[in-house]
Parts: structure tokens; C-alpha cells; sequence
């Protein structure tokens, strides 16, 4: 006998099941009454594509954790320890630091030829002569240059952060790896990703020619210059002292009418006697760091007035 339902919900008991119904499921009975099997209804064509999906994943899941555990054996491999790991990161930062340095040198050139420009530009200013058009060219091809080499070192910050953000997840890895403990707070570290602090990210045109006037206030405020020279989407002042000349070059950078704007505060210093390049006057270090934070704060302080 079979006990089997049809599309009303009705229960029936036959000696067959009617082949319009076999799909439905049913459950065979033996002669006393008993269940002896039980047929489940055929998968419809939503439950066979759920099915397929499911295998999908766990076959890809299954990839996946295969493909982990090669990635855990080949990273216990090539490191020994979990200072190994420090100091490869701190290779690859020190690399970064290096290509830096020699855009930040090429800045610098580029700052230099156009102070001479400007020296020229002013002493034909001076005379009845006008400037020539070359001139002005050149002026504006400089200051082009200047803003495109920050750019640079910009792309090149980022891309340090991206590396010490990286190390730190293949870190936190290794130590579930080795059972290593997580480092404590005293010895975590700083954290990356966050903004340099003579570095600030805007859009829109309204938004970055009010924090481009922020800065620029802000600079001619806190810089103790003997000297100016401005360009398009550019300001360096001039500072000097029985030490050291220094220049706190106000950048606008931007690569594409798509991508962000950075105002970026650079610092750049030589020692009158030394000719060493590293600042040691530390006023001007706190106006370069101190851009981000004097520009988002007077912008906030200028919204609460509203």
C-alpha cells in the first residue's frame, strides 16, 4: 500500500501511485500499516538552482581555505620570527622614505630655479622694461612642477600607509599562526591611515577655495617670512635666521577634476653653515603640522558661528 497527498491536501491510500503524482512524494506501507519507506517530493527548479548555488559556495569556501592554508605555510617559511616581519616592513617604508627624498630634492631644485625667476621678474619690475612673455612662461611652468612633485610625494605617503596597513594585517595573522600573543597597548604602535597632519583632503570647488583661504591666512599668520612668492595654487614664504634659511612652501595639489584635492604644508630648511637640509627650528615644524588641524577647526568654528 501507499500513502501519498495530492494537490488539495487530501490523503489517499492505494495499491499504486498514480504516475501524475509520483513527483509529490509518497510513503510505502506495509501489510499491517507500517511505514517501510518514504519518498520526498522531487525538487522543484528554484530548489535545484539553491542546491547548485549551495555547492557553489562551499566548494569556493573550501578553495579558499585551501588556498589559506598555503598562504599560512609559505608566510611560517620565509619568516622566523615576528621581528622578521618588522623589519621587512621597515625596508620596504625605508625604500618608499628613499624615493621621496629624491622627488622632495627635485622640489627643491625647481624651488630654487623659480626664486630666480622671481629675482628677475622683480628687478624687470623695477625698470621701465616689461617682463617678457617667456618669463612669465617659465614662472608658471616652475610653479606647475613644484605642485606636480608634491603631488608625487603624496602618492608616495599614501602608498607608505598602504604598506605599514598590509604588514599589520599579515602580522596579526602570523601571531594567530605561531600562537603568539596580540601586543599590548604600551607596545601596539601608532596607527596608520590616518592623514598627515600638514595634509588636508577636500571636494568641491566651494568647499576647497574656503579651506584653500584657510591656509593660506593661516600661513602668512604663523610664518615668521621676509618673503613671498605666489603662483597658481601655490604660496612659499621665505624665512631666514642667523641658522638657517627656510622655506614653508602652501601647495594645491590635484590630478584630475575627479579625484580629491590635498592642500599639502611642506618645510624646507638648510643650515647657513652646515648646508645641512634637516630643520632643527621647531616653530616652523609646529606651523607645518599644525595645517590640518588650524583649517578643519576654524572651518568649524566659522559653521558654529553660523
Amino acid at each position: 500500500m501507499y500513502r501519498w497527498v495530492d494537490e488539495n491536501g487530501e490523503v489517499h491510500y492505494t495499491d499504486q501511485v498514480p504516475p501524475s503524482q509520483v513527483k509529490q512524494g509518497h510513503t510505502r506501507l506495509s501489510e499491517e500499516g507500517l511505514r517501510i519507506e518514504t519518498l520526498p517530493p522531487a525538487p522543484t527548479e528554484e530548489e535545484l538552482r539553491r542546491a547548485e548555488e549551495q555547492e557553489r559556495r562551499e566548494a569556493e569556501e573550501a578553495r579558499r581555505l585551501e588556498a589559506q592554508k598555503a598562504a599560512d605555510r609559505r608566510l611560517s617559511r620565509k619568516y622566523r620570527t615576528i621581528e622578521d616581519l618588522a623589519m621587512a616592513r621597515d625596508g620596504k617604508v625605508a625604500a618608499i622614505d628613499a624615493l621621496i627624498q629624491v622627488k622632495r630634492d627635485e622640489v627643491r631644485l625647481e624651488q630654487e630655479r623659480l626664486l630666480a625667476l622671481h629675482a628677475e621678474l622683480k628687478r624687470l619690475e623695477g625698470t621701465s622694461k616689461a617682463a617678457p612673455q617667456k618669463l612669465r612662461d617659465d614662472i608658471a611652468d616652475r610653479v606647475l612642477r613644484i605642485r606636480d612633485g608634491y603631488g608625487a610625494i603624496i602618492d608616495q605617503e599614501f602608498r607608505k600607509q598602504e604598506v605599514r596597513q598590509e604588514f599589520d594585517q599579515i602580522m596579526a595573522r602570523y601571531r594567530r599562526i605561531r600562537g603568539l600573543p596580540e601586543p599590548g597597548a604600551e607596545n601596539a604602535g601608532p596607527a596608520w591611515g590616518a592623514l598627515l597632519p600638514n595634509l588636508v583632503s577636500c571636494e568641491g570647488v566651494e568647499q576647497c577655495g574656503r579651506e584653500w583661504e584657510r591656509a593660506l591666512a593661516y600661513l602668512r599668520r604663523h610664518a615668521d617670512a621676509k618673503d613671498e612668492i605666489r603662483g597658481r595654487g601655490l604660496l612659499i614664504t621665505l624665512e631666514r635666521d642667523e641658522r638657517e634659511d627656510r622655506r614653508l612652501t602652501l601647495a594645491w595639489v590635484q590630478k584630475s577634476a575627479e579625484e580629491p584635492v590635498y592642500l599639502f604644508l611642506d618645510l624646507q630648511c638648510r643650515h647657513r653653515l652646515t648646508a645641512s637640509l634637516t630643520c632643527i627650528n621647531k616653530p616652523a615644524k609646529k606651523i607645518r603640522d599644525g595645517l590640518r588641524a588650524a583649517v578643519r577647526e576654524r572651518g568649524s568654528n566659522e559653521g558654529a558661528s553660523q
